[in-house]
C-alpha cells in the first residue's frame, strides 16, 4: 500500500467514502483527519531519496504544526496501519511498536512504552482496536484484534482477541469486542 492508499483508508474511516469532495470536507472539518494526512505523507516521503529532500521537509512543517496545535504526540516513524481514526483533539500520545488497521483513538489516550532493565518495551496493537477517552495502553504488551479499551482504563497486561477491558488496572469484563465502536472498517 502506498501513501494515497493509507490516506484513502483513513478517509473511509471518517466518512465511509473516498471521493475528492469527501476528502476536502474532512480535511477542512476533521482535525484528526487533517493531522493523519500529514502523518502519512511524512511517513512515506522520508523513505524515498527523491521525496526525502523535496516533499518531506514541507510535509514535516505541516505535520509539526498540527502536532502542536492539536496536542498529539505521534511520531511519523510509528508503524500505524491503514484506517486510523482520531476522535477529537488534545492530549493523545501514540508510541507503539506496531498498530494494526482500523485503530480508533479518542481524546486523552496514551499508548506508551516502559523501560525494564534498560530496555524499552513498546505495545503491539492488533486490528480494529477502540480506545475510549482517557484510556492507556502501557508497556511491552500485546493487545489482540477487536479489543475495546474502556474509558480511563489503564491496560498493562496483554489481552486476547475480542476482549472488552475496563478499570485500573485493566481487566477483561467480556469478549464482545469492539465491533460496535469501530465503524467504516476497511
Amino acid at each position: 500500500m502506498g501513501c494515497c492508499d493509507f490516506i484513502k483508508a483513513d478517509l473511509y474511516r471518517y466518512c465511509g467514502n473516498t471521493r475528492i469532495k469527501d476528502f476536502i470536507k474532512q480535511y477542512l472539518t476533521a482535525e484528526g483527519f487533517r493531522f493523519s494526512v500529514w502523518l502519512r505523507i511524512c511517513c512515506f516521503a522520508k523513505k524515498k531519496i527523491y521525496t526525502k529532500y523535496t516533499i518531506f521537509p514541507v510535509a514535516l512543517v505541516f505535520f509539526k504544526h498540527y502536532k502542536y496545535k492539536y496536542g498529539y504526540d505521534i511520531s511519523y516513524n510509528a508503524d500505524i496501519g491503514p484506517g486510523l481514526l482520531i476522535f477529537h483533539i488534545s492530549n493523545i500520545v501514540l508510541a507503539p511498536k506496531k498498530v494494526g488497521k482500523n485503530m480508533t483513538i479518542s481524546q486523552g489516550c496514551t499508548v506508551g512504552m516502559v523501560i525494564k532493565d534498560g530496555i524499552k518495551e513498546f505495545p503491539i496493537i492488533g486490528d480494529n482496536v477502540y480506545m475510549a477517552p482517557g484510556s492507556k495502553i502501557i508497556g511491552g504488551i500485546t493487545v489482540g484484534n477487536n479489543v475495546a479499551v474502556g474509558t480511563n482504563c489503564v491496560l498493562n497486561k496483554s489481552v486476547a482477541d475480542d476482549a472488552v477491558v475496563v478499570g485500573i488496572p485493566g481487566r477483561v469484563i467480556s469478549y464482545k469486542g469492539a465491533k460496535e465502536y469501530v465503524n467504516n472498517s476497511i
